[in-house]
């Protein structure tokens, strides 16, 4: 006769069926961790090159992402339910970690969807659009025939925004990166670019160039491996910045965040300042 108390019977259970729930339990788990490392590992492989980022990130981290997701967040909360019913004790806690996991990562891509539409479709800034930089041929070459392209006064598409469609980058510049201004009534000397460049390399910018009246250099983001180029314009008494991605997605306001960086790096520098004027 068997033991009601016992292991092998639960709830009026059998330990054979209570075995295969724990089993499912199991494997939404799996499938959950499965999807996480599937990502992670895309992104790894993309950032160093293996993949290309149209493969790396628009196919698999845009496109079969959010669908392994789907499937993992029904399994794990089919799991979930069924445990809460069958044996909450022993499988609930991996059925709702397997929820929590897949719960995640679409709350991860909701959230890039949500900043897709707080932010300009855009992926360049710079502090002067009466002037504007320029980057030199080498750069241009290095950035590759597929990079964003280098204009003078780009633009918005008109059917790619409802709000910012046809708007220049200097006006959406003006609207939503107010910090990004020329720096004027500060004289850089060619003995001093040499800061500038260390500073540079200190907030893990690799420097393409310089000379006495520019500087150039690429960051990379420690995720996709994303890069951005940047060029800073020494005048006699102004300095300007651009930064520009490479790969033509909307940047989500990191061009922003870096120009306004760098210029308030260089003005907490001890460049001597002259009166405007």
């Amino acid at each position: 006769m068997s033991d009601p108390h016992s292991d092998n019977a639960f709830n009026g259970t059998p330990h054979k069926a209570r075995k295969k729930g724990f089993a499912f339990a199991h494997l939404a788990f799996m499938v959950s961790v499965i999807t996480a490392l599937f990502l992670l590992g895309t992104m790894m492989i993309t950032h160093l090159g293996y993949i290309s980022l149209d493969l790396g990130f628009k196919t698999l981290t845009l496109g079969i992402g959010p669908r392994m997701a789907m499937v993992a967040l029904v399994v794990a909360a089919l799991s979930l339910l069924i445990s809460l019913f069958k044996c909450p004790k022993y499988r609930a806690p991996w059925a709702l970690a397997a929820v929590v996991i897949a719960g995640g990562i679409l709350g991860g891509y909701a959230w890039y969807h949500k900043l897709l539409k707080d932010y300009p479709p855009i992926a360049d800034v710079a502090t002067n659009w009466d002037r504007p930089l320029s980057f030199s041929d080498k750069l241009v070459a290095q950035r590759g025939r597929d990079a964003l392209p280098i204009e003078d006064l780009p633009r918005v598409p008109r059917n790619e925004s409802l709000d910012w469609g046809g708007k220049t980058v200097a006006a959406i510049n003006e609207a939503t990166c107010p910090a990004a201004k020329t720096i004027d009534n500060l004289v850089i000397t060619e003995d001093q670019v040499p800061a500038i460049v260390t500073m540079l390399k200190q907030n893990h910018y690799t420097v393409f160039g310089t000379s006495p009246w520019r500087v150039e250099a690429t960051y990379q983001d420690n995720f996709y491996g994303f890069k951005s180029d940047i060029v800073i314009r020494i005048d006699p008494r102004s300095v300007d910045v651009r930064s520009v991605s490479r790969y033509n997605i909307p940047d989500l306001g990191a061009n922003c965040r870096r120009v306004t960086e760098i210029v308030q790096k260089i003005r907490a520098m001890p460049f001597p300042a002259v009166a405007s004027s």
